[in-house]
């Protein structure tokens, strides 16, 4: 299932992230990325409301309850989900999340947290060619055995080369 269908001229939001969703990232971003918690937080929340307001958008038919943000923050910190394993996780997740964001359907603050995942997502692609030599994105990496969006499956791999992954014991 692809995240945005083309229909007509414009893009239609096909994806609704849930709140687990957002906790994986958020523990994701503390990890592997080096902003402090609060911004994240409000970036992650924007980002949220910015998904939700797409969606809506798209299927207006559809009714969607949208927590705020004490409540969402809250969440971010009291659930229990485990960050991404790898980098390579974090990247596909952030595309996902990027793709369920319609740039016409939101307002100012959201579109400047669109701009700072654009941002993210750029670090992530220059950090990962500057330590392995090669684009995030190469069959050479796990990037296609990652899957599209932001609760992980159990068994995605544990390391960002395809190589290594192969190779592991119990791989």
């Amino acid at each position: 299932m692809l995240p945005r269908l083309y229909y007509g001229g414009y893009f239609m939001v096909h994806t609704l992230y849930s709140v687990p969703g957002y906790v994986h990232l958020y523990r994701s971003l503390l990890r592997f990325y080096d902003r402090p918690s609060g911004e994240l937080k409000e970036m992650l929340y924007l980002l949220n409301t910015a998904n939700l307001d797409s969606f809506r958008h798209h299927h207006p038919h559809i009714h969607i309850t949208e927590s705020g943000p004490v409540a969402f923050c809250g969440w971010l910190d009291a659930q229990d989900c485990r960050p991404y394993r790898t980098e390579v996780q974090l990247y596909k997740s952030l595309l996902a999340l990027k793709r369920g964001i319609d740039f016409d359907c939101i307002i100012t603050s959201q579109r400047e947290a669109l701009q700072a995942l654009r941002c993210v997502i750029s670090n992530i692609e220059y950090r990962f060619y500057k330590a392995y030599g090669m684009e995030i994105e190469d069959k050479r990496t796990v990037y296609a055995d990652c899957v599209y969006r932001l609760v992980p499956k159990e068994d995605e791999p544990s390391v960002c080369l395809m190589h290594d992954w192969i190779y592991l014991p119990n791989a």
